[in-house]
């Protein structure tokens, strides 16, 4: 055999790289098809502006920054109708290019008032500082940026400090732009709100995050004054003085350096509330601390595909301008960072379909918004608010007569449940504008902040989904359409009157699908169809995907169960299929390959579940057999979903949500008997992990649905530098390796885990065993990976 093609083959199998658990926050979906087949006839961009083309921004890319206390916002990005020197950019059904120079992205920076200088004012001053009158809308600049004409200020190079910060979106991400400049930007580490407070004990050494620290020192005799270090990575930043023995002012102590291009950078700043010598102990407020680590942005440095065009205290413009972007079917294409579009699995009515998104690895909890609402002045009411992308005249379809509210979707809430490859949606909630008497309105500014009883309301329904097994293997020649497949002929992949493989079920001739339902955000099946009997799903090969089980081998398919291959027979085309979970047996089943009719390679297990017969909970698709000395099955087209089965009920309650329909059609929850208090700077639930937050601004009624995503593990605290050493030479340094001590011979992955070179099956030897699975793979038998 070839020795490069055996190379080739366990670099294949070896290099997969193992799979994460990610969070993917997404922008509203582009849908080009034969109505709209161009950019240039769903254009968004607001009137006037420049060029015409499709624009997210912070309330339809929720992957972009967002302030909604201040209402703050500095991102786009725009698909230009039309890519410089390119004409039409994207047509369907087959330019499915963005062109180069047709993706712009723009960010700029906007002020932001410390809480400090919002919260405490300065008695001992009458006149403004130049940077309060900049900002103060009774001055040059308008509007009103201030919460307080003059306050306490941070030390800086500007004559009496600072009264504010600059901040801008970069890449989805939070940044301080230094000095207000665009172009050089500083991550944030800590903020206090208005009331937070931190006290700290003599020789207490305060982590602020970052590298920094914080310590008290020494406290005088007099309890007034108290000696501080800051440092950063253990090296001595600076040594201060709090001081609560002099005016306002003196209790404000700041560190400024010189960072970037810019000189007396206000990077740590508090305020010391009270010095008490008899506890030893200080307290502070308004801490703010940004890094001092600056990223310049210069002009032709590249971030993935997109260039940067202009970089100015002002804004920065990245476009594509030498890359091309292919949205072809089935595609993850990198935008910038971890930004990316995501396009359609649709070969059937190849409509080009879309959305960007931006991707989280690292372990915390995550807030996924949706469309930002507001009631204002000019839209002092639900009723009033026409022109909101949220206004619908039907909010509740299933109450008679018009009922106009603000409703969020799968478009305008990504923490919907949403199918971008058959682009199933299902999950709605709204805000009806009447009160359920129909007389008063729900919401009203600026005094009627409250959602009365039945007045918000939440639905979701089951949808078919064809099993991947049906579309893509045919059955006998002569075999007709089951009785599901004559039902659900119009959702059939290879159209109508088409027939596939299906998993056994309590159906004649079994099932060619399943259904798919929206429930909280999740994604959940309804068995049998029934929208208020609901299972999850556990694992879906995708047409492509194979499994290799070797005889005796447990496969761990997830949610306690797991599969066994436990003998082939000696003709090498039948074999022994037995499932178990957490370790009981529940099922075992001969399959055969041998035979002429492939449904006879499908191996289905349906128990009785949520008071339904024989619901498909496992089932696969045996594509190949091998008999030797390592004998081994190849599966693909594998399906599971739990058999823990969730009953929803009426009159059963989530949060603020009571259930008053749960029927085999439709679950509708409203809030019955709870009223929700849109109350300014408050988060309020609605059920489970779904949320309200509200704005802590009295100007305007602002909020939004938000779903919390924790993606788990420890949240990583990296040191500032990471030494090169390497024990083993395995080339992943120390402080990134899980085993230091793997072998000279052995691949490692990103973690520094070993296996040896062409152990195809992980047992830590080389035997005849892999070399046969690299034989099986060379002449197609089976694939690897």
């Amino acid at each position: 055999m070839n020795k490069q093609l055996i190379v080739i083959i366990v670099l294949v199998v070896v290099l997969m790289p193992a799979s994460a658990e990610t969070l993917e926050m997404r922008g509203t979906i582009v849908e080009l098809d034969a109505v709209n087949s161009t950019i240039a006839s769903i254009a968004n961009t607001p009137a006037g502006d420049w060029p015409a083309g499709y624009r997210w921004d912070y309330s339809t890319f929720s992957g972009f920054w967002y302030d909604p206390d201040k209402d703050l916002h500095t991102e786009d990005m725009t698909i230009l109708a039309k890519a410089p020197g390119h004409g039409t950019n994207l047509r369907y059904p087959y330019v499915r290019e963005i062109a180069e120079g047709g993706l712009a992205y723009t960010t700029h920076p906007v002020f932001q008032e410390y809480e400090l200088h919002a919260n405490m004012i300065d008695p001992g001053r009458t006149t403004q500082t130049s940077m309060e009158e900049a900002y103060d809308g009774d001055g040059y600049m308008e509007p009103d940026l201030l919460d307080q004409d003059i306050g306490l200020c941070v030390g800086s190079n500007n004559p009496g400090g600072d009264c504010g910060y600059f901040v801008e979106g970069w890449m989805g991400e939070e940044y301080v732009a230094i000095n207000n400049n665009a172009d050089e930007l500083c991550k944030p580490i800590v903020e206090f709100k208005d009331n937070d407070k931190k006290t700290l004990t003599t020789g207490e050494e305060w982590d602020l995050g970052g590298g920094f620290a914080l310590e008290v020192t020494e406290i005088d005799a007099t309890g007034e004054k108290a000696t501080i270090h800051l440092s950063r990575n253990g090296d001595l930043l600076a040594t201060g003085c709090l001081d609560t023995s002099g005016s306002e002012q003196d209790r404000v102590y700041t560190y400024t350096a010189d960072i970037g291009r810019e000189n007396n950078i206000p990077v740590f700043s508090c305020y010391v509330n009270t010095i008490s010598n008899e506890t030893d102990t200080v307290e502070l407020m308004y801490v703010f601390l940004i890094d001092d680590d600056v990223i310049e942005i210069k002009v032709s440095q590249t971030y993935g595909a997109m260039e940067v065009m202009t970089t100015s205290s002002d804004k920065i413009v990245l476009n594509n301008d030498e890359t091309a972007i292919d949205v072809d079917i089935c595609t993850t294409e990198p935008i910038m960072g971890n930004m990316y579009f995501k396009t359609a699995d649709d070969d059937v009515n190849d409509n080009i379909r879309f959305y960007p998104y931006v991707e989280y690895t690292e372990p915390g909890t995550y807030e996924v918004r949706g469309t930002i609402a507001e009631l204002d002045e000019a839209a002092d009411t639900i009723a009033n608010s026409i022109g909101s992308p949220l206004y619908v005249k039907d909010a509740d379809k299933y109450r008679a007569g018009d009922q106009p509210g603000l409703q969020w979707d799968y478009n305008t809430f990504a923490g919907f449940w949403y199918d971008l490859d058959e682009d199933l949606k299902i999950e709605t909630l709204a805000i009806l504008s009447k009160e359920r008497d129909a007389t008063e309105d729900t919401l009203g500014y600026p005094g009627d902040r409250e959602i009365g009883e039945g007045s918000l309301i939440y639905t979701t329904h089951p949808v078919f989904q064809e099993y991947e097994l049906h579309q893509d293997i045919e059955p006998d020649p002569a075999r007709t359409q089951t009785k599901m497949e004559q039902e659900y002929n119009q959702y059939l992949e290879r159209g109508p009157n088409s027939t596939g493989l299906c998993v056994e079920s309590d159906n004649a001739g079994g099932d060619c699908g399943y259904f798919l339902e929206g429930w909280m955000g999740e994604e959940y099946v309804a068995i049998d169809g029934n929208a208020d009997k609901l299972c999850k799903l556990l694992l879906e090969f995708e047409d492509d995907d194979k499994k290799i089980l070797t005889i005796g081998e447990k496969w761990d398919l997830g949610g306690g169960f797991a599969l066994e291959a436990t003998s082939i027979d000696d003709a090498g085309d039948m074999v022994m299929l037995q499932l178990f979970k957490n370790n009981v047996s529940l099922d075992m089943e001969v399959v055969l390959t041998g035979g002429s009719r492939s449904q006879e390679r499908v191996y289905t297990y349906t128990p009785d579940i949520g008071g339904e017969k024989n619901i498909p909970v496992f089932s696969c698709y045996v594509d190949a057999i091998f008999k030797g000395s390592t004998s081994y099955v190849q599966l693909m087209y594998v399906f599971l979903i739990d058999d823990d089965v969730l009953e929803i009920k009426t009159s059963q309650t989530y949060g603020a949500m009571e259930v008053m329909t749960a029927s085999s059609n439709r679950v509708v929850l409203t809030n019955d008997e709870s009223n929700i208090d849109l109350a300014s700077g408050t988060t309020k639930k609605i059920m489970e992990n779904m949320y309200f937050k509200i704005a802590d601004n009295d100007t305007a009624i602002r909020f939004y649905p938000f779903v919390e995503r924790t993606i788990g593990g420890e949240e990583p605290t990296p040191p500032a530098t990471i030494p090169a050493d390497d024990k083993d030479g395995d080339g992943v340094p120390d402080a990134w390796d899980a085993d230091n001590s793997t072998p000279s011979d052995y691949w490692v992955n990103p973690d520094g885990i070993g296996r040896k070179w062409g152990d195809m099956n992980g047992d830590g030897e080389l035997t005849s065993a892999d070399a046969l699975m690299i034989l099986q793979a060379a002449v197609g038998k089976i694939e690897l990976g």
